[in-house]
């Protein structure tokens, strides 16, 4: 009789597992337990910068998005003065959501409450409260009364927020090398977004983010297998690895013309070569990947241990004439987009592993390649979960020793 899968042993000593260091393979259980997912929420995504969108998705006065970070529902948008901040989408009143679209405009400045007119305006004021004698005896009046603020913090376009009030600031938390790879091709001229996609995955957030995260998983793909990985020049690149968690997958020129995709030679992004390549990573969950002429920026909002919202964001310089647009969002979706030769295998890899993982089929993960930085080199996952431990206070390699290094 066959025995079931046990997945809480220890790491074997024999077979593909032997002799392993706790870097070198994950517990499995990290990726399904709920009470990991809860302690990422609060030590990871409310305690870091999360990126939420671009300064083009809300370019003129008025215009917000909702987004979501560590399960709050936020609002971000452009005040009447150009500026841009961030509140909890929460009336001051007694909690009610006070914006339920997306995204949008507002009417007059205003944001006003369905359930009981409360009003506010961009700068998150309360300009109105409806009856509001029936307050004098409590000492309430509008004027003391606003929305709850969120820090925000926006870099070359890219917006970002956080929820922990004592964060770094966000150019620390990336550090100088990060910026400085990022200043070239979004620093200089102004972008903006032309295609956004989001898809629900059946899968653990940190699944994605390790496809993200290593060469090795592009044999997976045709598109990388021919006009990429068995070239000589592909194979010399090396990850770089940075505080914080940050990754920088260098620059590298792309063979486009043996898919028969043509040059990308014209029309390039600031600071990006003709069939260039860059990868920059950003802890915990953003991969800005550049091809010569488009940028992709692809962020995870979880949901739940086997739930994660992708969204996926095209970008091309703002300005484009319309011959140009056309051509960037072709070659754009090319490689990425919806049904694009990437991203779908990318997402059918991620949902097939959390399918064992959540069964209990698959115990343990192994991140043992060893290429001294190379293209194919896991020490960019060791990396990432050594970050992860550091903020989580987790043992990746044995949820079971969590305690010991939490509060």
């Amino acid at each position: 009789m066959h025995e079931p899968v046990d997945a809480v042993t220890p790491m074997p000593s024999g077979g593909i597992a032997r002799d392993l260091p706790p870097s070198h393979y994950l517990d499995n259980r990290i990726y399904t337990d709920p009470s990991v997912f809860a302690r990422e929420r609060e030590r990871i995504f409310a305690a870091t910068w999360k990126f939420v969108c671009h300064e083009s998705e809300v370019a003129a006065s008025g215009d917000y998005r909702l987004v979501a970070v560590a399960g709050r529902e936020l609002i971000v948008l452009r005040g009447a003065d150009g500026g841009l901040r961030c509140f909890v989408n929460a009336c001051a009143h007694r909690g009610a959501r006070l914006l339920r679209r997306p995204a949008g405009r507002l009417a007059d400045d205003a944001i006003t409450c369905f359930y009981h007119l409360w009003s506010y305006d961009s700068h998150g004021r309360c300009t109105a409260i409806p009856e509001a004698g029936g307050y004098a005896a409590a000492g309430i009046a509008a004027a003391d009364v606003a929305l709850q603020p969120v820090r925000l913090e926006a870099l070359f376009g890219l917006v970002f927020v956080s929820l922990y009030r004592e964060a770094e600031p966000l150019a620390e938390f990336l550090g100088p090398e990060i910026v400085g790879e990022l200043r070239g091709p979004l620093g200089t001229a102004p972008l903006e977004v032309f295609h956004l996609h989001r898809a629900e995955l059946a899968a653990n957030w940190k699944l994605f983010v390790e496809t993200n995260a290593e060469g090795y998983h592009e044999l997976l793909h045709l598109l990388n297998r021919t006009t990429a990985v068995g070239l000589k020049e592909y194979r010399k690149r090396r990850w770089h690895l940075h505080r914080n968690g940050h990754l920088v997958f260098e620059r590298a020129v792309i063979g486009y013309e043996r898919l028969r995709l043509g040059r990308r030679d014209e029309n390039l992004l600031p600071g990006m070569a003709a069939d260039g390549h860059l990868v920059v990573d950003l802890f915990p969950d953003v991969m800005l990947n550049f091809r010569s002429t488009v940028l992709r920026i692809d962020s995870l909002t979880p949901i739940a241990p086997g739930r994660t919202l992708l969204e996926c964001r095209g970008l091309g310089l703002h300005g484009d004439g319309d011959h140009v647009r056309r051509r960037r969002i072709a070659q754009h979706n090319q490689v990425w987009g919806p049904m694009g030769r990437n991203l779908p295998e990318d997402i059918w890899a991620v949902e097939s592993q959390w399918r064992n993982m959540a069964a209990g089929a698959s115990a343990r993960s192994v991140i043992a390649r060893e290429e001294d930085l190379g293209s194919m080199d896991d020490a960019t996952l060791r990396a990432f979960y050594d970050q992860w431990q550091r903020r989580t206070g987790l043992a990746a390699h044995d949820a079971d020793a969590g305690a010991a290094h939490g509060d």
